[in-house]
C-alpha cells in the first residue's frame, strides 16, 4: 500500500483537511519528473462596451497562460464590472473561459459555470485571481466570496501531462442543497457562425449521445466524455480537433448531455454536501476523432487515480514553518534596524 498522510489546505483563510496517497500515480508523471511547467498571469485589460444593454459599461478581462506538454492552455476571467450593477458583475457569455489551445472546443468566452442551490455564482465579483505556484507544478487560483459559500476554482498543470486539471472547492456559508457544474464547448468548429452544419457527438464510457438528443445519465457510469464532430474531423481535413473532460464522480450525481447543432451543453448535478469537485480538461487540437478517443480511453484511469489521490496544496503552504516565521518576526522586531 502507498504511504498516506494528512495535510491542511486553505480556502478563504479557513483550513480544511484532505487525505492523499503518495507514489500510486508515479507512472503517470514519470515522463515529466525532471521537467517544469509554468503559468503566468497578465494584468487586467479593460474596455467600454457598446451593446445596448451595457452601453458604456466597464468590461474587465484577465488571462493566465499555462505551458504544458500538450501545448499552451489559457484560462480567462471576464465580466462587466461597471458600478451600474450595484456590487455585482454581469457575465456576458460566461465568466471562466479557455481561449487556448483554440477558441472553440472549451469556449473562450465561458466554458465553466458553478451553481449553488440552483444559482450561478457568475454575478459575484471575483475576489482574486492569482498564480500560487510555478515550476514543478503550475497552479492558478480563482476565488469568489459568494453569499452562499466561498468558492475556489484551482487550475493545475503538471509536467508530462497534456490536460489541464481543475479543482472546485466550496466552503459553505449557508445551507447548500445542491451543487452544479455546467460546461459549454463547440467541438472542433464554430458551425453556425460559419453557416455550416455539423454532426456533434459525445462518447462516454457507456453512452454515445448524438446531436439533438438530451440525455441524463448516472455520473458514476459516465465520468469522462469526448466531444467531437463527425463532419469536422481532422482526419477529413476539417476542424480543429475534439475536446474532452473527466470528473471524479461522487457516490451520487447525474450528468446531462445536450449536444446542439452549435453549442454543446453539459450539466453535472451533485449532492448539496459536495465540497470538492475534481476534473480534467483536454483540448485535442490537431488530433483526429479516432486519436482523441483512443487517447482518453488510455489516459482516463490513471488521470482519475491522480485526481482522486494527489495533493494540490501549493508548496508555499505545505512548506510553511509557523514557528520559524514567528521567530524571524521576533528577530526583526528586536534588531538594530528596528530600534
Amino acid at each position: 500500500m502507498p504511504a498516506r498522510r494528512r495535510l491542511a489546505w486553505p480556502i478563504a483563510g479557513v483550513f480544511l483537511t484532505t487525505v492523499f496517497s503518495i507514489g500510486t500515480v508515479a507512472d503517470v508523471l514519470a515522463q515529466g519528473e525532471r521537467s517544469s511547467v509554468a503559468v503566468s498571469l497578465e494584468g487586467p485589460r479593460e474596455r467600454r462596451l457598446t451593446s445596448a444593454e451595457h452601453l458604456g459599461h466597464l468590461f474587465r478581462e484577465q488571462i493566465a497562460t499555462f505551458g504544458l506538454a500538450g501545448g499552451t492552455y489559457r484560462i480567462a476571467h471576464k465580466a462587466c464590472v461597471d458600478p451600474a450593477h450595484e456590487g455585482k458583475v454581469a457575465p456576458l457569455e460566461g465568466y471562466v473561459g479557455m481561449p487556448a489551445p483554440c477558441s472553440c472546443n472549451w469556449y473562450h468566452s465561458g466554458f465553466l459555470f458553478i451553481r449553488l442551490n440552483g444559482r450561478d455564482i457568475g454575478t459575484t465579483p471575483l475576489s482574486s485571481m492569482m498564480v500560487v505556484e510555478s515550476g514543478e507544478r503550475a497552479i492558478l487560483d480563482l476565488v469568489w466570496r459568494d453569499d452562499a459559500a466561498n468558492v475556489r476554482a484551482r487550475f493545475v498543470g503538471l509536467p508530462g501531462m497534456d490536460c489541464l486539471l481543475c479543482e472546485v472547492a466550496i466552503e459553505p456559508l449557508q445551507e447548500i442543497t445542491s451543487v452544479g457544474i455546467d460546461l459549454r464547448c463547440y467541438p472542433s468548429y464554430f458551425t453556425s457562425y460559419h453557416k455550416r452544419d455539423g454532426a456533434r457527438r459525445i462518447q462516454t464510457p457507456s453512452t454515445l449521445v448524438e446531436q439533438g438528443q438530451d440525455v441524463t445519465v448516472p455520473l458514476a457510469d459516465n465520468w469522462w466524455a469526448v466531444y467531437y464532430d463527425e463532419i469536422f474531423d481532422v482526419a477529413k481535413g476539417e476542424g480543429e480537433g475534439p475536446c474532452s473532460m473527466l470528473i471524479v464522480p461522487p457516490a451520487d450525481g447525474e450528468i446531462r448531455f445536450a449536444p446542439g447543432s452549435y453549442a454543446v451543453g453539459t450539466s453535472i448535478a451533485l449532492p448539496g454536501e459536495t465540497t470538492t469537485v475534481r476534473m480534467a480538461f483536454w483540448d485535442h487540437r490537431g488530433l483526429s476523432n479516432a486519436d482523441a478517443l483512443a487517447l482518453v480511453a488510455e489516459q482516463a484511469e490513471p488521470v482519475r487515480e491522480l485526481l482522486a489521490e494527489a495533493d494540490f496544496t501549493p508548496a508555499a503552504v505545505t512548506g510553511f514553518d509557523a514557528t520559524e516565521a514567528r521567530a524571524a518576526g521576533e528577530r526583526a522586531l528586536w534588531s538594530e534596524v528596528a530600534r
